[in-house]
């Protein structure tokens, strides 16, 4: 890859993380705050991707979040702790342990829906369909060009 590319790639993917986190994870932290008291910075992006899938592996929660093992693994035992989720083992195979959300959790994951709809109203109204849906097919090249570089990386 010539020096160009290899700087326009560096200087794209900076301002893509910093805008992401100006417009999407700032405005979602300040929509929660004092909300979720309980919980810790990263715990409502947990519960909200428990919800989304009903049922996840913690290896495939670490997959989502790019957490450490023992880090998710803590987090996990904490929010359990608190009635937000449980874990079972999974019927078709003994050896998987699913974590899944409680009726607390799911009160969570809802009002947690209701922010994101709230953001993505706000958020949304200054962008049309087409770029919603330009965004979607660049996010899943983005992930399939990185799953591919990662799977390749640790063959």
């Amino acid at each position: 890859m010539d020096e160009a590319t290899l700087s326009k790639i560096i200087l794209l993917s900076m301002e893509r993380d910093a805008l992401n986190n100006l417009i999407f994870k700032q405005t979602f932290q300040n929509k929660i705050a004092g909300k979720f008291r309980e919980l810790s910075k990263n715990q409502p992006l947990v519960i909200k991707i428990i919800g989304i899938e009903r049922e996840i592996m913690p290896s495939t929660l670490g997959k989502y979040t790019g957490m450490e093992k023992s880090s998710l693994t803590r987090m996990v035992d904490d929010l359990e702790k608190k009635g937000i989720v449980f874990r079972k083992t999974d019927p078709d195979d003994r050896r998987k342990v699913l974590v899944s959300l409680t009726e607390k959790g799911f009160d969570y994951y809802n009002c947690l829906n209701r922010i994101t709809a709230e953001m993505a109203d706000e958020i949304l109204q200054f962008v049309d369909d087409k770029d919603v849906e330009d965004y979607l097919h660049s996010l899943e090249t983005m992930v399939k060009l990185m799953r591919k570089i990662d799977s390749s990386r640790t063959a």
